[in-house]
């Protein structure tokens, strides 16, 4: 019996090996921007009004999103991230953990680390707002809480792949 379970997890071991991931895929969105997306995340459709790029994994329960704003949509980028970050404000327990100044691929952004509940679940959020030479660009990703550090990794990881064309 010790035998035949030995070589059970051997086999089971060894085919776990081998596995294959699929490597990133950039994504293009009509001429405006570029983001690369693991292997790891599929196109879905409906989790955010008017975004181009809409890509998760129920789940790991980790999901991107990321739009194009004309530079008419807002007198200038202070108010563009004042609008996106008033989106979220009104959800219980919302709190900004962390904002940073950033450049991504030579565009200056905010990335703003939030924390909210929705529908009674803790959730950890990265709003990242990005002023391109063409247009204001949102790029949301969430994940529940319990999740945080390696998804939040893996998300910054998306967004810095980020590239006005």
């Amino acid at each position: 019996m010790k035998k035949l379970l030995f070589i059970l997890c051997i086999t089971l071991g060894m085919a776990s090996c081998n596995q294959k991931v699929a490597p990133p895929q950039t994504v293009n969105v009509n001429d405006q921007f570029s983001m690369e997306m693991p292997g790891t995340l599929a196109a879905m459709t409906d989790l955010y009004p008017d975004a181009a790029i809409q890509y998760g994994n129920t789940f790991k329960q980790v999901y991107l999103v990321a739009k194009e704003s004309p530079k008419t949509s807002a007198p200038d980028f202070a108010t563009f991230t004042k609008k996106a970050l008033a989106t979220y404000e009104k959800r219980p327990d919302y709190q900004i953990v962390k904002e940073e100044n950033v450049r991504i691929n030579g565009l200056s952004g905010k990335i703003y680390k939030l924390s909210m509940s929705q529908e009674g679940n803790y959730m950890y959020m990265i709003q990242t707002m990005i002023e391109g030479k063409k247009g204001y660009y949102e790029i949301i990703g969430w994940t529940i809480g319990q999740n945080q550090t390696y998804q939040g990794d893996e998300l910054m990881n998306i967004i810095s792949t980020f590239k006005e064309l």
